[in-house]
């Protein structure tokens, strides 16, 4: 069995992916009705699906702030600083964050819910939003390969340029 090197992390803001976006999705049927098809495989777009799920949400989409970026990455790197782990590249969004995370013994999943956990309570700390920041999961891949590690670090890197940011504008980054 190949070694992890690490994980890409892709956290969505809450609202903003969709079960049934027409982008793809990779969301389990929730709906006792539709049942449970095919998990954890990427599905076709769906208007119904879409619709419904835009219908059942409490709260208005999350698109970070400024001010909102900047407390992740604070948090991001108060977490890291804590851990075994290290974070080779990020981009922080107004929509998502892409991480590119070393590997860790600790379980990554519940890694991941930490960092969306102190995350989510700084910006309610700070802010005045208080409903939800990510959405429920998110987008988790092991990394085996050199290549690939690679691919995936310019692939962030590039979040960063488009925005006309540094490649690497996080002091967090190892």
């Amino acid at each position: 069995m190949p070694r992890t090197i690490g994980y890409h992390i892709v956290l969505s803001g809450y609202g903003l992916w969709l079960p049934g976006d027409m982008r793809g999705h990779w969301s389990e049927a929730w709906d006792e009705q539709i049942g449970l098809i095919e998990p954890r495989t990427l599905h076709d777009g769906d208007p119904i699906r879409q619709r419904m799920a835009a219908e059942r949400m409490q709260y208005n989409p999350m698109r970070l702030s400024s001010l909102m970026i900047d407390i992740v990455a604070d948090v991001i790197d108060t977490c890291r600083a804590a851990s075994a782990w290290d974070i080779a590249a990020a981009s922080i969004e107004p929509t998502h964050t892409h991480l590119l995370m070393t590997y860790c013994q600790r379980n990554i999943d519940t890694t991941v819910k930490w960092i969306k956990g102190r995350t989510t309570k700084a910006i309610h700390r700070v802010t005045e939003h208080d409903g939800p920041v990510w959405c429920r999961g998110k987008w988790r891949s092991y990394i085996f390969d050199d290549g690939v590690w690679q691919n995936t670090l310019r692939y962030i890197e590039r979040h960063n340029s488009r925005r006309g940011e540094s490649a690497q504008p996080y002091s967090f980054i190892t």
